[in-house]
């Protein structure tokens, strides 16, 4: 791990490109990212033809299961899906407990940090009632 970090890309897919889109806005007080910007940046990707969206503005409110059917992120993320496009969006940065974590519906693939031991257990149900411990 050491040493890698001195400019030079490593790993991952050689024949990868990155496309970015800005979502978020620098205002006099804060940082601003509206919703329609998310959505906006997600239908520019899907029309651009990436394979995999990654989201990584964690600085909303933690959001109820109920409400992925008003989150832009969710919305956006499931036009994604049915296009074949994977999502990736963080947690959030509020803490490891259930109402802090952001990106909660099923479509999308929420990644999180863990403590330096990496000891984060959470329990996984199956579609056939079987629950395994990641």
């Amino acid at each position: 791990m050491f040493g890698n970090g001195n400019g030079t890309a490593k790993g991952g897919s050689p024949s990868a490109r990155v496309a970015a889109y800005k979502v978020c806005w620098s205002q006099t007080d804060a940082s601003s990212c509206y919703g329609a910007d998310v959505l906006s940046a997600i239908d520019h990707a899907i029309s651009d033809g990436v394979d995999i969206i990654s989201v990584s503005a964690g600085g909303r409110n933690s959001i109820s299961p109920q409400e992925i059917f008003t989150d832009e992120v969710s919305i956006g993320s499931f036009h994604a899906l049915s296009n074949n496009i994977v999502v990736v969006a963080s947690a959030g940065n509020d803490g490891p407990k259930p109402g802090t974590v952001l990106n909660v519906a099923p479509w999308v693939f929420t990644v999180a940090a863990s403590t330096i031991d990496r000891e984060f257990s959470s329990t996984l149900s199956l579609g056939n009632n079987n629950q395994v411990t990641v």
